[in-house]
């Protein structure tokens, strides 16, 4: 306490301070203190880092670094590991460099960068050394990643994109859509003007030999990234005379591409042709998407210490659609038109009311069961299939019926609905 004022603020030594660690505890100390030793930290197995990143805030003060070590397998193949470092309180009074994840929301790498230049496209790459290759790419836009690439995106402020033109260079394997996705999806919620996705396949089918663009003769391997580009020849003079940026670049997928591109969008993406994880119109993101071989729904899990990310996509049920949001001509009696496909490969539809939901779910699993789903056991699974038709919002609705005839200006049979009433 200062002077007589019984409550007078908190010195900022004294704000970031908070409770004293534990002995053997490793609390991050962000920004890192300005008398801090450079950073110093062995793998207990791998030694010295081959590379350490250093991330920074907006003032352009040092938050932590991100280390990758290279090493060979047991089998003698070329391996790497990545792991966060940061200057911790150690208790007892000691401070040192830690294996410790950046607390979130962790800063976009190169900030500082980001902010200096407003007008300029902000890259973002699934990691470090694809983001240092990216740079030298594209000198005209500054290149960034969230701390991991595709590990935990999810803990990083993407509030700089604000206003921003982003463009996403995902890696070529199926971390690398999803890594895409979150980035569209956090790059929108913080305002960015728009989200382009880079055309990766433009420079991964084709490699530099005796300076010519020359096809490649090969699939592009599984994990392409942008390092993979420098590898093959690629200079930013070089990709700038193939094809300019505006050529090399496209809206990242949203409902609307679904809806155009029907199963050959959700091909690509690896998922049936509804748009089950993509983000939806009122900014929800919906952990779950149709797989061939039913419904999966997205898990995430993070390392309490280092703070990674890992994803697990869990099955739970065989194929099941909500097609439609069902109603009374009155607006009641609202349900969900449930479209399930059968282990014949028929597929059925039943129009299930929503006051089912209320209970425990038993008697509307019993009747998707009779029609032929087919579900894991436990608790995840009844859990799971209770959120996915609870919380579907599909963009059709439909109007129940309790008789056949003539309803309003439509004759709904048996089968089929017929045109409009005739006048007179």
């Amino acid at each position: 306490m200062r002077g007589n004022a019984m409550f007078a603020p908190l010195a900022p030594e004294e704000a970031r301070a908070g409770p004293t660690p534990k002995p053997g505890s490793k609390t991050p100390i962000v920004p890192v203190p300005a008398d801090a030793p450079p950073i110093a930290f062995r793998h207990p197995k791998r030694g010295e880092p081959s590379s350490a990143w250093p991330y920074h805030d907006a003032a352009g003060c040092l938050t932590g670094y991100v280390c990758r070590w290279d090493f060979l397998d047991a089998e003698g193949k070329p391996d790497k590991e990545f792991l966060p470092v940061t200057y911790c309180e150690l208790g007892g009074g000691k401070r040192g460099w830690r294996s410790k994840g950046i607390p979130a929301p962790r800063p976009l790498y190169d900030l500082p960068a980001i902010l200096a230049d407003p007008g300029k496209w902000v890259l973002v790459c699934e990691g470090e050394n694809s983001r240092d290759a990216a740079r030298d790419l594209f000198p005209g836009m500054v290149a960034t990643t969230p701390a991991h690439g595709a590990k935990s995106p999810r803990l990083t402020d993407f509030g700089p994109c604000a206003g921003r033109t982003v463009v996403v260079w995902r890696d070529y394997d199926e971390p690398g859509r999803a890594f895409g996705d979150a980035v569209y999806e956090l790059a929108r919620a913080a305002g960015a003007a728009q989200v382009l996705d880079l055309d990766m396949t433009a420079l991964g089918e084709r490699v530099i030999r005796d300076g010519a663009v020359v096809p490649r003769g090969t699939p592009m391997k599984e994990g392409y990234d942008a390092a993979d580009a420098v590898g093959d020849g690629w200079t930013a003079e070089l990709v700038a005379s193939f094809r300019p940026l505006n050529r090399l670049t496209k809206p990242y997928r949203s409902e609307a591409a679904w809806k155009a591109n029907g199963a050959a969008a959700a091909a690509a993406f690896g998922a049936r042709a509804t748009p089950s994880d993509a983000p939806k119109s009122d900014g929800r993101i919906w952990p779950f998407r149709l797989a061939p071989n039913g419904v999966e729904k997205r898990v995430e899990r993070t390392d309490r210490d280092t703070g990674l990310q890992t994803v697990e996509w869990r099955w739970f049920c065989s194929s099941l659609e909500v097609a439609a949001e069902t109603r009374s001509s009155g607006g009641d009696e609202w349900g969900r038109l449930l479209s399930i496909t059968d282990r014949d490969g028929r597929v059925k539809q039943w129009a299930m009311p929503m006051s089912m939901l209320a209970g425990d779910g038993t008697a509307y699993r019993e009747r998707l069961l009779s029609l032929g789903l087919v579900m894991s056991p436990g608790k995840f699974a009844r859990d799971a299939l209770h959120e996915f038709i609870s919380t579907a919002r599909p963009e059709t609705k439909a109007r129940c019926v309790s008789r056949i005839g003539w309803q309003g200006k439509v004759y709904v049979g048996f089968t089929r609905n017929y045109g409009e009433r005739p006048h007179g």
